[in-house]
């Protein structure tokens, strides 16, 4: 079985593909996923389909970069730097996320970042 590391590159990579459907294949059907943990989480893969359709419509050059990855047990730890243009804006936003995993899905995500900053770089 693929390390922790290497399934949640493999989600981003389709992510920024643009292929929801294989970055959702990642998630368990009962995944609970925290965008940002300031927001109220989304539950189930069909939710968070309508979120990622709705949050992702018009993003382009998708891509991440990880500062650091650390895997224990079940629980990938980790840090890195989204970046993406949308509505013509550069958007560089690091994060930190915690993602625990069953069987090669992730089942709880938590996701960590500014949104200010995000609201700053996309209303500039």
């Amino acid at each position: 079985m693929a390390s922790l590391s290497e399934l949640y590159r493999a989600h981003l990579k389709a992510w920024a593909a643009g292929d929801v459907e294989t970055a959702l294949s990642y998630m368990a059907d009962d995944i609970v996923w925290y965008p940002n943990r300031a927001m109220r989480p989304i539950v189930g893969k069909p939710a968070v389909r309508l979120f990622v359709a709705k949050f992702a419509h018009g993003m382009e050059n998708i891509s991440f970069t990880q500062t650091h990855m650390i895997e224990h047990g079940n629980i990938l730890f980790v840090e890195g730097v989204e970046t993406y243009v949308k509505a013509g804006k550069q958007v560089n936003t690091p994060y930190a996320g915690v993602v625990e995993w069953r069987d090669g899905q992730a089942v709880n995500w938590r996701d960590y970042f500014d949104l200010k900053t995000l609201d700053a770089q996309l209303a500039g």
